[in-house]
């Protein structure tokens, strides 16, 4: 079920949203939904990079931690 709402944008912006989505015939609501699908995406992964971070900060890599797996990826000469 889709919702209607009000957002304003400046006029330069809506502008190129308009020309931007022309080629594709793609309406200023799918334009701006897309947009607002790929923001909350980005936000997501920043979530997931601040946190990945952070586990790293609390729990850093030990010497040597991954030295088994990079021996085992060396090829034979």
């Amino acid at each position: 079920m889709a919702k209607t709402i009000s957002v304003r944008l400046d006029e330069s912006l809506l502008e190129a949203v308009d020309a931007a989505a022309g080629p594709d015939q793609m309406g200023r609501s799918e334009a701006i939904r897309e947009a607002l699908e790929l923001w909350l995406k980005r936000r997501a992964l920043a979530e997931k990079i601040r946190r990945h971070r952070e586990g790293y900060k609390r729990r850093p890599v030990a010497p040597n931690e991954f030295a088994p797996v990079l021996r085992a990826q060396i090829w034979p000469k």
